[in-house]
C-alpha cells in the first residue's frame, strides 16, 4: 500500500496513547519535519540521519528541544516501518561508543549528530570576533565538522576539497551554496549545501589562511602555514568535540550527554 506521510501521522497518533501535551508536540514536530522534507526536496521515506539532525538542530536552542524533535521523528518512523511504508528508521537510536575508533559519521544517529553540531557551534562561537578562542582555528573546525557529521563526508574527502569545489547556484552575494564531489566513476556531481552547513562554510572562508599552492583555488582547509590540513585532523576534531559534548569520555568510554534529555 502506498502511504501518504500525513495519513501515516494521523494513523500513528490515533494508534498510540500519549498524554495530550506529548500528542500535540509530536504532531507539530513531525508536521514540521515533513514540511522541511517538502521544501528541501528531501524524500521523507529515504531520509538519512544527517537530514534529520540538521533539521532538528537549531543553533542556540535548548538541548531538550532537539532531543524532543528527534524523539518525535523516531517514533513516527518506527510506526511507518511497522506499516511497511519505509524500509528502515533513519532516526533509530544507536549504541554509545566504547572505543574512539568506532566514532565516525556513518555510526551516528540523529541525536548524536545534533549533539556534535552543538559542540561545534560552541567551539566556533567566538571565532569571528575579538574574543580569543581556546582553539586555534575555531571557524575552520566548525566548517570542517559540519561537512563531516552534517553532510556525512569521509575525512579523506574533506581534506581533499579545494576552494574551486565550492560554487554558487543561488542568489549572488549569499556565498557558496553548492559543493562539487567526486563520483566513483571518476566524474563529479554537485551537492546543494544545507543551510546550516552553508553558513558554517561561509563563516570560515574570510578567515582561511591563504594556501601555499593556489591550484584550483588551493586546499579548502589550510593549516597556519598555508599547507593542506593533515588528513588526521578531521578524526582528531571529531574525537575532541565528542569528548567535549559528553558523547565520548576522555578515556574512550561513552558517557551521558550533558544537558541532553534521553529519548
Amino acid at each position: 500500500m502506498n502511504w501518504g506521510p500525513h495519513e501515516l501521522v494521523d494513523d500513528w497518533l490515533a494508534a498510540r496513547v500519549y498524554p495530550p501535551v506529548t500528542l500535540t508536540g509530536y504532531r507539530a514536530d513531525v508536521g514540521a519535519w515533513l514540511d522541511h522534507c517538502r521544501t528541501t526536496d528531501t524524500a521523507w521515506d529515504k531520509a538519512a540521519p544527517g537530514h534529520i539532525a540538521l533539521w532538528a538542530h537549531v543553533p542556540g536552542a535548548p538541548h531538550r528541544r532537539t532531543a524532543r524533535r528527534v524523539s518525535a521523528v523516531r517514533s513516527f518512523y518506527a510506526y511507518a516501518l511497522d506499516r511497511g511504508a519505509v524500509v528502515h528508521n533513519p532516526a533509530e537510536r544507536r549504541p554509545g561508543f566504547t572505543n574512539p575508533a568506532q566514532l565516525s559519521p556513518a555510526t551516528l544517529d540523529p541525536r548524536q549528530i545534533a549533539v556534535l553540531l552543538a559542540a561545534l557551534d560552541e567551539r566556533g562561537e567566538h571565532g569571528g570576533g575579538r574574543t580569543r578562542s581556546r582553539h586555534p582555528h575555531p571557524l575552520q573546525d566548525r566548517a570542517c565538522g559540519y561537512l563531516l557529521v552534517g553532510l556525512g563526508l569521509r575525512a579523506a574527502l574533506v581534506t581533499a576539497l579545494v576552494l574551486d569545489d565550492l560554487s554558487t547556484d543561488g542568489t549572488i552575494g549569499l556565498g557558496a551554496d553548492t559543493l562539487r564531489l567526486p563520483d566513483p566513476s571518476g566524474g563529479h556531481h554537485l551537492v546543494p549545501l544545507p543551510p546550516l552547513v552553508r553558513e558554517a562554510v561561509n563563516a570560515y572562508l574570510p578567515h582561511r589562511v591563504p594556501p601555499r599552492d593556489p591550484a584550483r583555488g588551493g586546499p579548502l582547509f589550510t593549516g597556519r602555514t598555508g599547507a593542506k590540513m593533515p588528513q588526521r585532523h578531521p578524526h582528531d576534531l571529531l574525537r575532541s568535540v565528542a569528548t567535549a559534548s559528553g558523547l565520548l569520555s576522555a578515556g574512550g568510554v561513552s558517557s551521558p550527554v550533558r544537558g541532553h534529555a534521553h529519548t
